[in-house]
């Protein structure tokens, strides 16, 4: 743990480490966790601690599966995160289990995800003031990486909580309303808000210094992915299914168990190819795409 102002502590191990994240705990009038997936160490220092807010950036679990550790807390969380927050068969759903074949580590991915159900009390909304008495911050909605994924502007305190964008470190985006399009857009918002310090979702959880050229560099990652696409499918791969064995989110090498991470990877090259259909750079039929 790590004190960033008076108010504010930081719970982080400064690993990737999943299915965990860098979390706030403001400690105020009203005790307040931005996201609750502290890893276990971490979560040791709560103890004893009432708190009576959890504002939620998004819905994995890597995000909120201590949500039910506070009974008594109030939950923010965006509307489109709703009802993956409330029902593990639509977090299944939603992670695209019934469009590819990963029917093996279905029955036990929930668990291994630390799934568990806490249905959100409220709503969060774009430009929404959030105050825990002297600490006050504002709801950045950055989507992309989830329809509902947001940020946390703390104008007062100098930085920007960004959850899963990290310009360090390439997340994936791999729900069925996840978009490139929409990542790259609330990247470019991020910049626009020009902030000197993130406290990123993973990782190193402080960043600051050439955040800008940092971001710009983020966004050409997602191009890059896409001339990866199109150059297998000039290849030959031209289905979902034969371009994600490829696994290039993974650099060819896919981690184990293999089938959700395949799993992923077709998500996520079909988000690619809905950006590169929008772009005009390559056509579908039925389940084929083409260059165009």
């Amino acid at each position: 743990m790590e004190q960033l102002t008076e108010k504010i502590k930081l719970l982080s191990n400064g690993k990737y480490t999943l299915p965990y994240c860098n979390c706030l705990l403001i400690e105020d009038e009203i005790n307040c966790l931005i996201d609750s997936s502290p890893t276990d160490q971490e979560f040791e220092h709560l103890n004893g601690i009432e708190i009576s807010l959890i504002v939620n950036s998004h819905s994995h679990t890597d995000h909120n599966s201590r949500n039910h550790a506070f009974p008594d807390a109030r939950i923010l969380l965006h509307p489109a995160e709703h009802a993956r927050a409330a029902s593990g068969e639509q977090y299944l759903v939603d992670y695209g289990f019934n469009i590819f074949n990963a029917d093996d580590v279905r029955p036990f991915y929930l668990d291994a995800v630390k799934f568990a159900a806490r249905p959100a009390d409220a709503e969060l909304s774009d430009g929404q003031v959030i105050s825990t008495g002297s600490v006050e911050f504002q709801v950045v909605h950055l989507p992309g990486h989830t329809s509902g994924h947001c940020g946390f502007l703390f104008p007062k305190e100098g930085f920007i909580f960004s959850a899963d964008i990290h310009p360090d470190i390439m997340t994936q985006y791999a729900m069925l309303d996840s978009s490139v399009d929409d990542f790259i857009s609330s990247i470019n918002r991020l910049k626009s808000l020009k902030p000197e310090t993130l406290i990123a979702g993973h990782g190193k959880a402080v960043i600051s210094g050439e955040i800008i050229p940092r971001l710009d560099a983020y966004i050409d990652r997602f191009y890059q992915r896409d001339e990866q696409i199109l150059e297998l499918i000039r290849s030959g791969k031209h289905t979902i299914p034969e371009i994600a064995d490829e696994g290039i989110t993974f650099k060819g090498k896919f981690p184990q168990p293999r089938s959700i991470y395949w799993l992923h990877e077709c998500i996520m090259d079909m988000k690619h190819l809905e950006h590169l259909e929008r772009m005009g750079e390559v056509t579908r039929d039925r389940d084929s795409y083409f260059i165009k």
